[in-house]
């Protein structure tokens, strides 16, 4: 029973982890801030280091300047770069998330689109009222199915039903018509 609340525990965390929240946001923005503020300041913490090492000829008056300007502005230029790489990566992680999800979006989109244009069109050649649909030209003795390469991309197609007199299937195609019940 005590591993059942852990393993909740976990599973709960992890999509935390996993869906991300609105508290990214801000993170996302802190970070910036912080990599902004710590190059900045790195840097002119190294520029105030050099001006006050250039301005005395004694090497122990310059070696504090050194130290605390020139090594402290490094340690904070490289803190910063870390923050604001933190920033880009998270801006990359939720950019690809987002893209991922529009691109699920839009297969699932597409995949009802197919699974409705299968319902209208079976392979039977019935349409979803269990109707024939079946097309022929306007001085035509074949009918034919919508997709066949005869009549495609014709605009002179008339709906026909195969029990017209006159009318035989195509042998391209083969129409089939479905029997009557």
């Amino acid at each position: 029973m005590r591993g059942n609340g852990r393993k909740s525990d976990l599973a709960s965390g992890v999509n935390k982890v996993r869906t991300g929240s609105r508290m990214d946001d801000r993170v996302e923005y802190a970070l910036m801030i912080l990599g902004g503020v710590g190059i900045f300041g790195g840097i002119a913490a190294i520029c105030i280091g050099w001006f006050g090492a250039s301005h005395t000829p004694n090497t122990f008056e310059q070696t504090p300047y050194v130290i605390s300007g020139g090594l402290l502005g490094l340690a904070l230029v490289f803190a910063g770069g870390c923050f604001y790489f933190s920033y880009w990566l998270t801006r990359m992680v939720r950019e690809s998330r987002e893209s991922r999800e529009e691109a699920n979006q839009a297969f699932r989109t597409m995949n009802e689109v197919a699974e409705l244009l299968a319902a209208a069109l079976r392979d039977d050649g019935t349409s979803t009222n269990g109707e024939a649909t079946f097309v022929a030209t306007e001085g035509g003795t074949m009918f034919h199915r919508p997709e066949c390469s005869v009549v495609a991309g014709r605009a002179d197609l008339r709906r026909v039903s195969p029990e017209e007199p006159g009318l035989q299937p195509c042998r391209m195609c083969n129409p089939v018509p479905v029997p009557s019940s």
